[in-house]
């Protein structure tokens, strides 16, 4: 089958994938549109560049295409360039394979090359899609702002807020500790008419009493002891013309709730210490995570003020309520870790399997955490995490326990022993262990799954294998 040079030369100009040819000096002899668009570059700029070249100007300072000089092989590696012009770093997922003349040096390298965030989003989408799940990230344009919205309450929920946001009622939120409070306050500021102004944050339970009051409505000069000689600015002060989050409100004392109520109804504000009140305009949103219904039948939280901030309640549910999010939730923030990390990793399905299992009660939260976790523990050559960490909480003992009973161990070493010179308690159990090892290998075909059953790291099951040479049961 025989291809024209236009048709080869619009498949490479068109695919989405940055590709480059080099000689054996490190000299472009090829570049396509998606390799100049990754690097906001244009073609003519590689006219008589090499990687030589960009090394002594500071753009890169290693190669793959050093490594495949030296090793005469294919080379995959992560790359990382410098752009000064726009003071930008890039990292890359780099693969490089040689041509040979028939002297066998190199002739020519040729280079695919794309951002990591991008090859790995490849693959973690790949291995999700077998769940049939895709993720709707609210603004995949950023990575910080993750409200995830495929069960039907967060979709419900979202639907709610993208109208309600659009006006200045007060709005509380409740639900447990970990669900994202605070990230669908800043989707409601981000989507109402004050967007352009400031978003403040403060969490009640995580200032002093003594503090709390000066905080929220700051202070004059020479106020209290200890007060700055300029003043304060409140934080509600500064919230004018955006959005005020009051987190943790059930924290707030009784004295202080009274004092929001005023500040709330009059729409002004007074620093300590001053006896002129400003004027303010500001969107409250409040944040609990206990039952403010009920706090305020104890008497523990004004119910004036409870009526006031509750003008639109919204409660979210904890994950294991919607467990349709859980794993687009780790797609995306798989996707957010391995950016941040330089690195391209995906969850096998056993461990999604086991994610959707376990009950999350720190939620999204402990989710986060969960992925990093994953993320930084996995060896830098493991691209497919397959098992979880054995301290983790979704390991469960009784799992363990039955994968063990599972295992056939053959025995070790005839009844009849003979205790001759060369018999020692550490040779026989380096058998018991090189017996273990190879059934277990034999068994599950993964060093990933006989280290989680032995309990064990990674790399020490790797160096088992390598003592005993055991490579040859994979």
């Amino acid at each position: 089958m025989e291809y024209s040079y236009e048709f080869l030369t619009t498949i490479l100009e068109n695919i989405d994938i940055g590709i480059f040819v080099l000689d054996a000096e490190g000299n472009y002899l090829y570049v396509n549109n998606e390799y100049c668009n990754l690097l906001n570059r244009s073609r003519d700029s590689y006219m008589g560049m090499s990687i030589p070249k960009f090394k002594e100007q500071g753009y890169l300072t290693s190669s793959v295409w050093d490594m495949v000089i030296e090793k005469k092989a294919s080379v995959t590696s992560i790359v990382t360039i410098n752009d000064f012009l726009f003071h930008k770093v890039y990292h890359f997922f780099t693969t490089a394979t040689p041509t040979f003349n028939p002297d066998g040096s190199i002739k020519y390298i040729f280079f695919t090359q794309e951002p990591i965030e991008k090859t790995s989003k490849r693959i973690q989408t790949g291995i999700l899609n077998k769940h049939v799940i895709t993720g709707s990230i609210v603004n995949p344009k950023d990575l910080q702002f993750d409200i995830i919205a495929e069960s039907p309450q967060m979709k419900q929920l979202l639907e709610m807020m993208s109208q309600v946001s659009k006006t200045d009622a007060s709005i509380l939120i409740s639900g447990p500790s970990g669900v994202g409070k605070e990230v669908l306050t800043k989707y409601i500021h981000q989507n109402s008419l004050r967007k352009k102004g400031p978003f403040v944050v403060l969490n009640c339970a995580a200032i002093p009493e003594n503090l709390m009051e000066s905080e929220l409505y700051g202070y004059e000069k020479g106020a209290f002891s200890g007060a700055s000689s300029s003043g304060k600015e409140g934080l509600i002060e500064a919230a004018n013309g955006g959005t005020l989050f009051l987190d943790e409100i059930n924290s707030m004392p009784l004295g202080l709730q009274a004092k929001l109520l005023r500040v709330l109804e009059t729409k002004q504000v007074t620093r300590l210490g001053s006896v002129t009140p400003k004027e303010i305009d500001f969107r409250l949103v409040c944040a609990t995570n206990e039952n403010l219904p009920a706090l305020v039948n104890e008497r523990l939280f004004r119910s004036d003020l409870f009526y006031r901030i509750n003008v639109v309640s919204v409660y979210i549910p904890p994950l294991c309520e919607r467990k349709e999010d859980i794993i687009p939730l780790s797609l995306f923030y798989m996707q957010y870790f391995c950016k941040k990390y330089n690195c391209v990793k995906a969850l096998d399905e056993n461990v999604l399997n086991a994610m959707l299992s376990y009950k999350w009660p720190g939620n999204v939260r402990e989710l986060r955490n969960f992925i990093e976790r994953l993320i930084i523990s996995s060896p830098d050559t493991e691209l497919i995490i397959s098992a979880v960490p054995l301290e983790s909480p979704l390991q469960h003992e009784d799992k363990t326990i039955n994968i063990i009973s599972q295992i056939n161990v053959s025995p070790v070493i005839d009844n009849d022993l003979h205790y001759d010179e060369t018999f020692s308690l550490s040779s026989y159990m380096d058998k018991c262990e090189k017996q273990l090892l190879l059934n277990l290998l034999e068994q599950y075909k993964s060093p990933v799954k006989v280290a989680q059953i032995l309990k064990l790291d990674l790399s020490n099951v790797y160096r088992k294998m390598k003592k005993y040479n055991l490579k040859s049961v994979l």
